[in-house]
């Protein structure tokens, strides 16, 4: 329960976190809902004859061949074509099957209710189960697959297995009823999947009058069910706003002469796509909702909505493109251009939107190559350019900057990034302008030699059992100081937060031997980060007066061992499926069991503690194996019951 004292300041939170234009957008759409005032069917049937693909979705089969593997290409297209798909990009699932199966939560067995206009469909439903689940299917990321193996090989049956699964779909979910037209975001999303089909599909002999007629008359039914509403994911401030702007160009430049709304939707989605874009990237490319995953589903909507943008000769400003431009910078400081991967950072819920390529979920190099070919961005040299990718849009690729150098980096937003010898470390300590994702001040990320040792812990799921429902938002699971065991941020319903932190970064700057970096959170804890090759040293220091405890966890990745973590009095907390403190959870729905180190100290004795982050005397060749196995062989929702519960150990001194 909120304290009195502190209904002032929670007042004022929630008035930040919409704004006054929000709130009205907000208040606008819980009146029409109360109403019944939405539209309950499409108002307007287009004709064929005058209706044609987006070039910007046409792919060059020949170019798609020679960039993409064949023989991977074929393996997933296949595995779709029978009856699987590849949920969150992570785990391989059966495809609904029949009109009932698309209405059927895969996890709960739950049977969704289709009579129910989209604007009544709850969201939230403990019984029911996580409705993401239901979602992920339908955003018809298996369609890439099959569009994919068709042009990579002319198999009828992928045309035919595309065709015959929306035929499913369609029965089971008539436009603007049911769960799967409840959501913009989800229908823009899935918009985009079929606009790929309909534009690369046609030479098929499955891709008959009915075959096209289905396709166009889901596309036409989307925009109007985007356009009737986009003004609740404009008050959400996030990326649904993107995707549905995205959804409003992509399907406004498809219909352009075919449909009475179609112009309306491209000036109301481009219009709305150039204020996003500058609302929701900080100049120096932070992203609105503070998540390295949302930054990438916002990049790629962009990217799409971008492509129907110049099919229409139109684009985005300059000034927007300069902030897509700095999001990409952001994302190559953070980078291993090894493997792609960035920090877990913030939410993490499994969002693939675009799926032009064959690499997987935290290789973040196609996204990269996309915005620097798209807005002519250079590309360093050391982070090799996704050519298929390119291929899907077919696109130049990215002009060409020297490989990555050893050095630091800093935002206004209050990140700060440090290179040094195949040590980084990535900082995050910001004052919020929008609502948090993870209340994470003074938050830490370390790789050394391209292994991730100490890392964020992502999502797992929004809504599960007790204490997994968004149970890895809080601080206690994250890796910086806090007092007393009381969180600095206090959370509210869903998504909300009646107190947000703060923090800020004092300094990040080369130093002797490496770089320094300090942040603080004003008046409570201040934390000092040098970094060296192969070692980082970190000082927490309490300013609070009156402090009785101060803790740190420290979230090792499951590949890193705890004798990595040194401080007096460490103590290791291993995983229990029943504490959410010591789990990594590297893409949605799926956690895997590590261990986190713990340091506790008082600070009337000693009001700053120095922890060594350092590889120990025999640590395995292998780069992150544990996660690699485990993302072959633990399901969605992995409870590994056998792990242990907390235990002590021997103090890792440093």
């Amino acid at each position: 329960m909120l304290a009195p004292r502190l209904w002032p300041e929670a007042a004022w939170t929630l008035y930040r976190t919409f704004g006054a234009r929000g709130a009205a957008l907000r208040a606008r759409h819980e009146a029409r809902r109360a109403a019944g005032a939405f539209r309950p069917a499409p108002r307007h049937a287009p004709g064929m004859a005058t209706a044609g693909a987006v070039d910007a979705f046409v792919v060059d089969p020949q170019r798609l061949r020679a960039a993409t593997d064949r023989a991977a290409a074929v393996q997933r297209a296949d595995r779709v074509a029978a009856g699987e798909h590849q949920a969150f990009r992570w785990e391989w699932r059966p495809l609904p099957a029949g009109a009932d199966g698309w209405l059927t939560h895969p996890v709960t067995g739950t049977r969704a209710d289709v009579s129910l206009p989209w604007w009544r469909v709850a969201h939230l439903d403990a019984h029911g189960g996580d409705i993401k689940e239901l979602w992920e299917a339908a955003r018809f990321g298996w369609a890439y697959d099959l569009v994919r193996g068709w042009l990579v090989t002319g198999d009828e049956r992928y045309a035919a297995a595309f065709h015959a699964r929306l035929a499913e779909w369609c029965e089971s979910s008539p436009p603007f009823r049911g769960p799967h037209w409840s959501c913009g975001q989800e229908t823009a999303i899935r918009a985009a999947a079929l606009l790929y089909a309909e534009a690369n599909l046609g030479g098929a002999v499955s891709t008959d009058a009915d075959a096209r007629r289905r396709i166009e008359a889901v596309l036409a039914a989307s925009g109007e069910r985007i356009a009737d509403a986009v003004g609740y994911a404009v008050s959400q401030r996030n990326n649904h706003a993107l995707s549905e702007a995205m959804g409003l160009v992509a399907l406004g430049a498809r219909f352009r002469g075919a449909h009475p709304e179609a112009d309306g939707w491209l000036r109301t989605g481009h219009r709305l796509l150039e204020r996003l874009v500058v609302e929701q990237f900080a100049a120096d490319g932070w992203y609105i909702q503070h998540s390295f995953t949302y930054l990438r589903l916002a990049l790629d909507q962009c990217v799409v909505a971008e492509r129907a943008l110049r099919g229409a000769g139109l684009a985005l400003s300059p000034a927007a493109a300069a902030r897509l431009r700095a999001a990409a910078d952001l994302l190559l400081a953070v980078i291993d251009p090894s493997t792609g991967e960035v920090p877990n950072h913030g939410n993490n819920d499994g969002a693939f939107v675009h799926p032009v390529t064959l690499a997987p979920y935290r290789d973040f190099r196609p996204v990269l190559t996309a915005v620097c070919a798209l807005w002519r961005h250079p590309l360093p040299m050391d982070v090799e350019a996704d050519a298929e990718t390119l291929a899907w849009l077919g696109a130049d690729p990215p002009p060409r900057a020297p490989a990555m150098a050893d050095g630091v980096r800093g935002g206004a937003s209050g990140w700060a990034v440090a290179r040094t010898g195949g040590t980084v470390v990535f900082l995050r300590a910001g004052a919020y302008s929008s609502r948090p994702g993870h209340i994470d001040p003074l938050h830490l990320d370390v790789r050394v030699d391209g292994r991730e040792v100490v890392v964020d812990p992502g999502t797992f799921a929004y809504n599960a059992p007790p204490p997994w429902r968004n149970g890895l938002a809080g601080a206690a699971v994250h890796n910086g100081p806090v007092l007393d065991d009381a969180p600095p941020g206090v959370p509210g319903p869903r998504f909300l937060w009646y107190i947000w932190p703060a923090a800020r970064l004092l300094r990040a700057e080369p130093a002797p031997g490496g770089a320094l970096l300090e942040a603080e959170v004003p008046g409570a804890s201040r934390r000092t980060v040098r970094v060296a090759p192969g070692r980082v040293e970190v000082e927490d220091r309490v300013l609070r007066p009156g402090t009785r405890e101060a803790a740190v966890r420290w979230l090792l990745h499951p590949g890193a061992d705890a004798a990595w973590i040194r401080a007096p009095g460490a103590r290791v907390v291993e995983a229990d499926p029943a504490r959410t403190a010591g789990w990594f959870s590297p893409g949605y729905g799926v956690r895997l069991p590590s261990r986190a180190v713990e340091v506790r100290w008082a600070p009337s004795g000693d009001a700053a503690v120095r922890t060594v982050i350092t590889p120990p005397e025999a640590v395995p060749a292998e780069r992150n194996s544990a996660e690699s196995a485990a993302s072959a062989s633990t399901p969605s929702h992995a409870a590994a019951d056998g792990a242990p519960s907390v235990r002590s150990s021997k103090d890792l001194d440093p």
